[in-house]
């Protein structure tokens, strides 16, 4: 009875930790990261579904940010016209303040628009 007891414990602990780390990755995710960029190089990030994006992108030079789906990532990365739900092209700057994020598989891009090498670092903060 003891042993059962504490085998029962120890999975009720560890479904409670999964829960509180699933939450907090799904609810309160963060990214931030810097790189330095090549030609024409860019960058994408998984959004969360119906969520509020929160946070800052910023580069030397310029940059074009888009928030779009997976697949008018594949038509952005295939050369063909796409479709974003937001834009902001040709910046050195983008502050994002409680963008609202559809439901859906949506991702945001950020694309060097210079023509060398250059520092760019992003900081996200998509909360469900």
């Amino acid at each position: 009875m003891k042993k059962a007891s504490i085998v029962l414990l120890a999975l009720i602990l560890a479904a409670a930790i999964s829960v509180g780390v699933y939450y907090a990755i799904t609810h309160y995710g963060t990214i931030t990261y810097q790189w330095k960029t090549n030609l024409r190089d860019y960058r994408e990030y998984r959004l969360v579904g119906d969520s509020t994006l929160n946070g800052y992108v910023r580069a030397d030079g310029d940059i074009s940010v888009y928030i779009l789906t997976k697949e008018e990532l594949k038509k952005l990365k295939d050369g063909e016209p796409f479709n974003y739900y937001k834009a902001w092209e040709h910046v050195k700057s983008v502050e994002l303040n409680d963008i609202k994020i559809p439901e859906g598989d949506y991702v945001l891009v950020v694309k060097n628009e210079e023509k060398g090498m250059q520092w760019i670092s992003v900081k996200l903060v998509d909360k469900k």
